[in-house]
């Protein structure tokens, strides 16, 4: 294995310690301008949408109700921030500091205040973050109650600059039973039992019919012009909860049972994740004091299809009130067809 002797450990640290002192007792040569690089006129006076930090991790100590309190989280960071023509280049050390700053509270939270920060010692128009992490979290199982330790993708975005906004998103996994081959599995079942069609009917909304089934991903966004509107992870989760099945990482057999039991009792495609995740998002916003003109909910559902080579992905963007007033229509026409 190659080493450092501890010779040339020895030159490094000594050549280190005088370059620090001679910057520090040398007379400066040259104007401050000389020495700021990055602040410089560039050769092309052109003004640069972004400049983008990325592939970089950061521990934040995130307090978030979804994992339980406070807990420190290894974050992927990404942060850009515009450019305007007069300057060459970014600090680069002022988003490293920007970084480390002391940041406690809600991801969200935490990601304004380095955008904001960012975009202050740039001095530059606008700033935008992103952070993204792995969490853990301890979920139920359905049957025997166990503790089952589990993960979420939990994600905030921050805009800082004239036209700001926040973002949060939480992602999961998720299986899916496909609706199309219930009905020729149902047919099977009726002729083989000497059933009518009506007892065929009766069953399946009561007994497992059989379908492939597949693991698939539903990622629910909310964005907002400010922190005071944006729900919280946890209301994000619930969400996801309640209109999709979320896989556990610790079944015993009677869980998994429930587990596909429910997927197959409530047959999803890809697309009917989407509407059904957001609609469901929507319609417990309505519930809250929340103006859901100011939300926009986004939906991204990918399926890991099983009897086939390719997958499929949805996705939905609409605003909250946008969502609801949809429903509320599509339901009085469902009503009035059914009269």
């Amino acid at each position: 294995m190659w080493r450092i002797s501890p010779d040339r450990r020895s030159r490094e640290a000594h050549f280190e310690r005088n370059l620090m002192h001679d910057a520090s007792v040398r007379p400066q040569l040259y104007a401050d301008s000389f020495y700021d690089v990055p602040a410089q006129r560039p050769s092309a006076g052109i003004a640069l949408q972004s400049v983008r930090v990325h592939s970089q991790h950061i521990l934040l100590d995130v307090e978030e109700e979804l994992l339980g309190g406070a807990k420190q989280v290894l974050c992927a960071v990404d942060a850009e921030v515009s450019l305007g023509p007069e300057q060459r280049g970014i600090h680069m050390s002022r988003i490293e500091q920007a970084f480390q700053c002391d940041h406690r509270g809600p991801l969200a939270a935490i990601a304004l205040a380095i955008a904001e920060k960012i975009r202050e010692t740039q001095r530059q128009d606008s700033a935008r973050v992103h952070l993204r992490a792995v969490a853990p979290i301890v979920t139920c199982t359905p049957v025997t109650a166990l503790a089952s330790p589990d993960t979420v993708e939990i994600c905030a975005v921050a805009v800082a600059g004239s036209e700001p906004s926040v973002t949060q998103s939480v992602g999961a996994t998720i299986i899916t039973a496909c609706p199309c081959m219930q009905g020729y599995a149902l047919i099977d079942l009726v002729d083989e039992l000497g059933l009518t069609a009506a007892d065929g009917l009766r069953l399946l909304s009561r007994v497992p019919i059989a379908t492939h089934s597949q693991k698939g991903r539903a990622t629910l966004t909310v964005r907002a012009p400010d922190l005071a509107d944006l729900p919280g992870h946890h209301v994000l989760y619930r969400a996801l909860a309640d209109h999709t099945v979320l896989t556990q990482e610790l079944l015993k057999r009677p869980d998994e049972y429930a587990l596909v039991r429910r997927a197959h009792l409530r047959p999803q495609f890809v697309e009917d994740v989407a509407r059904d995740t957001a609609v469901g998002l929507a319609r417990q916003l309505l519930t809250t004091d929340q103006d859901l003109r100011r939300l926009t909910i986004h939906v991204l559902a990918d399926s890991y299809e099983s009897i086939h080579g390719h997958d499929i992905q949805a996705v939905l963007e609409m605003t909250a009130d946008r969502i609801v007033a949809l429903t509320e229509r599509t339901s009085g026409e469902t009503a009035g067809s059914s009269a």
